[in-house]
């Protein structure tokens, strides 16, 4: 399900990670690791839930990480599920264990299965507030929301900064926006920030960023120490930390505002149909086994959403997803995709 609570400040808060919920389909195969959803960004709306008295736009899904990345490109090869740093369907934890129990991991169909039911929905609907807010706004403003266990064996050995802002090297945003958004906690006593260290930035940011054109696209990592008393279940949230970063969040972001309305691009201008002149194709991708190239030559714009557009989705409950079973998954080189299998 797909959560949205619309602002009229030209400030969209996505939310990718906090999603809990599994299809029967998939919590069944799941073994005790991946029940206990460790790698998920806990309690982070209670976060992000003072977005009413700024009227932020506010974008999450309920569908948990351990089924679909949102923030992965939708076209990663499957064979990148046993990688979580670029996994779109993950087969293991941050730090390296499995989730499933042998040989239930989702193959090739099932992966687009659920790309079809939760990826390619979040994006376009993603898409159609981002073109809400610029026709209003003269820049807009992604914050890709994200939260993360403060040590990981083999990932955050050193512990993680308190905030890591990432901008794909710079070129997701404007430079006076980052300098802006990072100078509001640098200031803040106790707090550590990196910018793109720990997060450069995903595929929201590859695919929305665009400072050129009023467009700007940034990711903000949070340590969970920052609002959690035990980054370990039941993730509770400590009060007296939520709070405090709670205020320094409410400053930043208003910030933020003050900044959208200091000159900088204007609008999407319509076209003659009246409807906003679209973003630009993005670049042919690499083929497989090739090496993509790096960030700040991405040209991925809405591919995800200009395709859903053309696609008709079945209206299904997406928690009632079948399993598909390895003998359909096995070979779809051999003949045409397998449709949407879905319980009614």
């Amino acid at each position: 399900m797909i959560l949205v609570e619309e602002g009229q400040s030209p400030i969209v808060l996505c939310l990718p990670h906090s999603g809990t919920d599994l299809p029967n389909a998939v919590e069944k195969r799941l073994n005790a690791t991946g029940r206990l959803q460790a790698d998920l960004a806990w309690r982070l709306e209670r976060v992000f839930d003072f977005h009413k008295e700024l009227d932020v736009t506010v974008l999450r899904s309920s569908v948990s990480r351990y089924v679909i990345d949102l923030d992965r490109d939708p076209e990663t090869p499957v064979d990148r599920a046993m990688n979580p740093a670029e996994a779109l369907c993950p087969a293991t934890t941050l730090d390296g264990k499995r989730i499933y129990q042998d040989g239930e991991e989702p193959g090739p169909t099932e992966i687009e299965q659920r790309t079809l039911l939760f990826h390619a929905p979040f994006h376009k609907a993603l898409r159609r507030q981002v073109d809400r807010l610029q026709r209003q706004h003269r820049n807009v403003i992604i914050l890709d929301c994200q939260s993360m266990r403060s040590h990981i064996k083999g990932v955050t050995e050193n512990g993680l900064p308190l905030v890591s802002i990432g901008t794909l090297g710079g070129s997701s945003c404007d430079p006076d926006l980052r300098n802006t958004l990072v100078g509001s906690f640098k200031g803040q006593q106790g707090y550590t920030v990196s910018v793109d260290e720990q997060m450069r930035g995903g595929f929201i940011s590859q695919s929305f960023g665009r400072p050129d054109r009023g467009l700007h696209a940034v990711s903000v990592l949070l340590a969970q120490r920052s609002y959690l008393r035990h980054e370990s279940p039941p993730f509770e949230p400590d009060k007296t930390r939520l709070t405090r970063l709670r205020a320094v969040l409410v400053e930043a972001m208003t910030r933020l505002v003050d900044w959208t309305g200091m000159g900088g691009a204007g609008p999407i201008e319509p076209d003659s149909s009246g409807k906003e002149a679209p973003l630009e194709e993005p670049t042919e991708k690499a083929s497989q086994g090739e090496e993509a190239s790096p960030p700040e030559q991405l040209d991925t714009t809405s591919a995800t959403a200009d395709d859903v557009e053309k696609a008709e989705i079945i209206p299904v409950d997406p928690m009632t997803l079948t399993r598909v079973s390895q003998s359909q998954t096995g070979k779809v080189e051999d003949g045409p995709v397998t449709p949407l299998l879905v319980a009614e």
